[in-house]
């Protein structure tokens, strides 16, 4: 990644200032803008931050708990699409899990994510699980 002082040549103190920045700060989950980029491969901020206020409404602090959570519960909360979907499955790819065995996905699982979104809502609804 491009260093401090070059950023601030190109866009400007602002900017770099906000490349520091803690966007994920729950427990032991702690990612800057930066950190997103470099280690997660993930450059999506807007649903960084979606899934940041997620983490804390359910309580989770570290990637172990995040491993151990299905999709569904992330899924249903109102706000979170497939981009705070897939910034979910970075943070848990950069900490070392794989994603396909924690959230079971299969080789085969070729469903759009509106049907999955439909499901896990319905699901919810059902059960009165809904976090709004």
């Amino acid at each position: 990644m491009l260093s401090k002082k070059k950023i601030t040549a190109i866009l400007g103190k602002p900017f770099a200032d906000h490349l520091d920045e803690l966007i994920i700060d729950v427990g032991h989950l702690q990612f800057s803008r930066r950190s997103l980029i470099d280690k997660a491969g993930c450059a999506n901020f807007i649903a960084a931050r979606r899934i940041h206020k997620v983490f804390r409404r359910l309580g989770i602090e570290t990637a172990a708990q995040l491993y151990r959570t299905d999709p569904f519960s992330l899924a249903r909360v109102r706000g979170i699409g497939e981009a705070a979907l897939y910034v979910a499955a970075c943070l848990l790819d950069a900490e070392g899990y794989d994603v396909e065995v924690s959230w079971g996905w299969k080789a085969s699982n070729v469903v759009k994510f509106s049907a999955f979104k439909h499901k896990a809502m319905t699901r919810a609804g059902k059960r009165k699980q809904e976090v709004a």
